[in-house]
């Protein structure tokens, strides 16, 4: 092994093979990074010791205004400009004196490259000088500790020989110290380990025994650091906190106005507390597909139809009377019944493909519901209203259901949507049902989103979409259609969808919160706990598992706690228990298939209002029996 310090020659050196090693270090850094990182839309970012620039596509997806990336690595940034956005300029500086403007940087990521800063004071008084006025700085790097106490190399392998380069192994109370004396507030501090998600980088380096060494061991440190002092109201103490569909730590959030203010691991002081010892907390799931309107319709038909047309026909004909019976019912009750039906299984986010009414817009509507956006039925029901759809083209997204079905006219509909120009990055087709395997490909090239709802299918069609589809394409959600046609609630989908494809947990994880929060383009921080995120969070039984393998398991029993944008609108029983009377009142007690539920406002006149469809004293949600306690 030949030691070596860290200079720009190295790195040099080290620049054509930088890349080549799948390193789990860069494995868990860039699925935390994901998360935590902030919408950049209209915002400048450094890119503080780029490197070979792997961090340019995650962060072009975070629609930056600019990027300005640095290194002192001349070759380094050779291979950075291959991968050079448009809105980006490389920098050959040192990180410590860069040629950037004073106070023109709104974010900063300097990720593996603080433990070779030698000068570490003056490396942070560079970065105060480039960031705005509430600009932030994120620090990712080795555990100094772990590192110190296995003895760690940061090393590459040129010809035969282990070059090993000189680091800074720093501890952190020391490096917070440093960026506390230059006016930063750290609002995020996470020390992760290893995942399963690293496991197999280990083993295909023949590592495995690795791996196994490193249970609950941190080997990162994420540190995010703003220049003001956050304002928080309240904190969430006690629980784990879902990082990732890998990752959970013990975690303290703060809540100000709607949204998470710090992610650490300690607890303030006077402070209002809500405890949540024994809980996981998640971001709020969101249903990427719903007709809230009809929540409190019974499944109708008999799984023999071909396409969406034959049953709604069908439908009408055989069942006309149960239809008129339910739509007596005043269609913003039948609304504010669809919302609770995605409260009570921790959905906070819902996409209603139906008009929008103001009930929804209702600060106090359980759940939120996504507005911008653009829909049509299908090609099948508004032929004229994707016309008109084709000649706008106004970048908003466009939600249509399509191929929905096994007859000839849905398998066309794919091509009638092509010919019409609307297979592009804006639309997003809902079921989904007859594409096949080989327009996977050309979907993905479009930059077209799925949303699938199989158990609809499945009931109405007696078939699913493709595996291919749920396992492999790149844009895809889950929903939970109406209880017309679905199993269930949107937890209740995920189920179905588990029974019947050989997915990853984390695949089913991110088709319940990131994959729609980027799809129908969220941009509150929505699917993720995030700072300065929208405080949308649930809580449910920790289990000791991961996020991903909690979730696959979750029912609606297991949701015990929903906040939506920092207010409270759910608590079960068990948490009820440990809470003042004071606490819930404001709160609507309600028994679901017999389990106590507290549900935020009066709710009383929703029960009133649906009377007509009650029996025996409860009225059917879906799935579940509903009664005012």
């Amino acid at each position: 092994m030949i030691a070596a310090p860290a200079t720009p020659e190295v790195f040099d050196e080290w620049a054509p093979v930088y890349d080549e090693t799948c390193n789990p270090f860069c494995s868990l850094e860039a699925r935390l990074l994901r998360q935590l990182l902030p919408t950049l839309r209209g915002k400048t970012i450094l890119d503080a010791g780029c490197g070979t620039g792997r961090h340019f596509s995650l962060l072009s997806t975070l629609q930056p205004e600019w990027i300005h990336a640095v290194d002192y690595s001349a070759q380094m940034l050779e291979l950075a400009r291959q991968r050079l956005p448009s809105n980006a300029t490389l920098y050959h500086a040192d990180c410590i004196a860069t040629p950037i403007s004073a106070q023109s940087v709104d974010v900063v990521l300097c990720s593996l490259v603080l433990g070779y800063v030698s000068d570490l004071a003056s490396f942070c008084s560079e970065m105060r000088r480039l960031l705005r006025p509430g600009g932030q700085i994120i620090l990712a790097d080795i555990h100094p500790n772990t590192a110190q106490r296995r003895g760690w190399n940061r090393s590459f392998h040129q010809q035969n020989e282990e070059i090993a380069i000189a680091w800074n192994q720093i501890g952190l109370e020391k490096l917070r110290a440093i960026f506390t004396s230059e006016g930063f507030h750290c609002v995020c501090h996470l020390e992760p380990g290893f995942s399963e998600a690293e496991r197999e980088i280990f083993v295909q380096q023949g590592r495995a025994h690795s791996f196994e060494e490193l249970p609950e061991e941190p080997v990162m440190y994420l540190l995010q650091l703003v220049r003001e002092a956050p304002q928080t109201e309240f904190a969430i103490t006690g629980a784990q906190c879902a990082l990732s569909a890998y990752d959970a730590l013990p975690r303290t959030l703060t809540v100000e106005g709607g949204r998470i203010r710090s992610i650490l691991d300690s607890s303030p002081e006077a402070m209002t507390q809500i405890s949540l010892g024994g809980y996981l907390v998640l971001p709020g799931l969101i249903n990427a597909h719903d007709h809230l309107e009809f929540g409190l319709f019974p499944r109708l038909g008999d799984g023999s139809y071909t396409d969406a047309q034959e049953w709604a026909t069908a439908i009408h004909a055989r069942y006309a009377e149960t239809i008129a019976l339910h739509r007596s019912v005043p269609r913003e009750i039948r609304v504010r019944w669809g919302a609770l039906r995605n409260l009570l299984c921790g959905v906070t986010t819902a996409c209603h493909h139906n008009p929008i009414t103001d009930i929804m817009r209702d600060p106090e509507f359980p759940v939120s519901v996504v507005e911008e956006m653009r829909w049509v039925h299908s090609a099948a029901f508004d032929f004229e209203g994707l016309q008109e759809e084709s000649s706008i083209d106004s970048g908003e997204i466009l939600i249509v259901h399509a191929a929905e079905g096994v007859s000839a006219r849905a398998k066309q509909e794919i091509e009638m949507l092509q010919a019409l120009g609307l297979l592009r990055p804006s639309t997003i087709l809902v079921h989904a049902l007859a594409v096949t395997p080989q327009m996977i490909t050309r979907l993905n090239e479009a930059g077209v989103s799925l949303i699938f709802c199989p158990s609809s299918n499945e009931f109405l069609f007696g078939t699913i979409p493709a595996a291919a589809l749920l396992e492999h394409f790149e844009n895809a959600a889950l929903g939970s259609d109406s209880p017309l046609t679905a199993c269930g609630d949107l937890l209740d989908e995920g189920a179905f969808v588990m029974s019947r494809y050989d997915l990853p947990a984390a695949r089913l994880y991110s088709m319940l919160t990131e994959n729609p929060a980027t799809m129908l383009r969220l941009t509150d921080g929505q699917g993720k706990i995030r700072i300065d995120g929208r405080a949308d969070l649930i809580a449910v039984p920790d289990r000791g598992l991961s996020p991903a393998e909690t979730l696959r398991r979750v029912t609606w029993q297991d949701v015990h706690f929903v906040m939506r944008n920092g207010i409270v609108q759910l608590v079960a029983e068990e948490l009820a228990q440990m809470l003042q009377p004071q606490e819930l009142v404001g709160f609507t007690e309600i028994q679901v298939d017999g389990r106590r539920r507290w549900i935020r406002g009066d709710l009383r006149a929703t029960f009133e209002a649906a009377a007509v469809l009650q029996q025996h004293g409860v009225i059917r949600l879906g799935e579940r029996t509903v009664a005012l306690a």
